[in-house]
């Protein structure tokens, strides 16, 4: 680890500070962010590059109508309700950044590092869609998944030049786990979801959508 982290940058070791001692249960790791679900209603969105800053959402029945639109009729299978949980990553996404500023954060890391408070790195981001990911379960929308701890993927032990985190779901009858990837794209648009293996692979979007 030392050799890892050694004429590493700042941005190597904040994925891996925020990384470090996931486990299994998604609960858990939103508790190590100070984070906890009290209501589907209220609850924060990190920001700010490593969940630096959160900001209190207040959701209306408007806003909860508009996510429970993709899973109405009900999927019928969990591929269907991985796509249904891609589009509904975006909205949250959308619905949120019109309340807080955040529908200016750019996909990835790099296009707006001087940005500010208002941009999001791969750790806000997977912690974001971790916590929409409860939120869904909550509201009973999900029926094929269970949401799983955000997964990391590291350069030299997997694949890519920079470190790489992602939110995760279960499916519940093949224990199959899924990266649930939102940091590629511009705000707004659906989520990735592909398998982890192919995710921790090194895998990325043939095309990056941008406003």
């Amino acid at each position: 680890m030392k050799r890892l982290l050694k004429g590493g940058s700042a941005i190597f070791i904040l994925c891996l500070t925020s990384a470090c001692g996931m486990n299994n249960y998604a609960e858990n790791s939103l508790a190590r962010k100070n984070i906890t679900i009290h209501s589907t209603h209220t609850f924060v969105q990190c920001h700010s590059y490593g969940c630096k800053n959160k900001s209190d959402i207040t959701f209306t029945n408007k806003d909860w109508t508009q996510i429970a639109g993709h899973f109405s009729p009900a999927p019928g299978s969990a591929e269907q309700e991985r796509r249904a949980i891609a589009l509904s990553i975006g909205d949250f996404e959308r619905l949120i950044g019109n309340k807080n500023g955040t529908s200016s954060d750019k996909g990835g890391t790099f296009r707006r590092m001087m940005a500010g408070g208002l941009q999001l790195d791969c750790v806000d981001e997977s912690i974001n869609t971790t916590i929409y990911l409860q939120l869904l379960n909550k509201k009973d929308l999900l029926r094929f998944h269970d949401t799983g701890a955000p997964a990391v993927r590291l350069p030299v032990i997997h694949a890519g030049r920079w470190p790489h985190q992602t939110a995760t779901i279960i499916e519940k009858r093949s224990g199959a786990r899924f990266a649930v990837d939102s940091w590629f794209h511009d705000n707004g648009f659906p989520a990735e979801v592909i398998p982890l293996k192919n995710w921790k692979n090194g895998w990325k979007p043939n095309t990056i959508l941008q406003h």
